[in-house]
């Protein structure tokens, strides 16, 4: 992995919360562990043209997925630009994973919606394979 984002310290000590904009690129960047707090417990995930996902549990166990897909491969993100509008935050940005056969490179654009209690509530992302 050649991406790192810095996170916040999430121990029980630290009174340090996640911004709407950590919580949005850790998201998009498949780092779902650290913020799984920050899902609301109606959070729903569209991967448009795919596929909708409902509920905390539904939603945790395809991140926990990719997760684990994650650990088998090599990938990079690269953040092109991140925007927050009161409850709002996208993110824009290309990857690539690679394998032992092949690397795929994907353009995406993750929308996120928060509640008033910071929880995240909804994402839409769009992917888009680039040859």
């Amino acid at each position: 992995m050649i991406f790192k984002l810095e996170l916040p310290n999430l121990n029980k000590k630290s009174q340090k919360k996640m911004t709407l904009t950590d919580i949005a690129t850790c998201f998009s960047t498949g780092q779902f562990s650290p913020i799984q707090p920050y899902f609301s417990e109606t959070i729903t995930w569209e991967i448009v043209g795919k596929q909708q996902i409902s509920g905390f549990d539904q939603v945790l166990k395809h991140c926990q997925s990719i997760e684990h897909y994650f650990t088998t491969i090599a990938y990079e993100f690269h953040i092109q630009a991140i925007h927050q509008t009161g409850h709002h935050v996208i993110v824009q940005g290309e990857a690539q994973f690679h394998d032992t056969k092949q690397t795929s490179r994907i353009s995406a654009c993750d929308i996120y919606t928060f509640d008033t209690l910071n929880q995240l509530v909804q994402i839409q992302s769009y992917c888009i394979s680039i040859q």
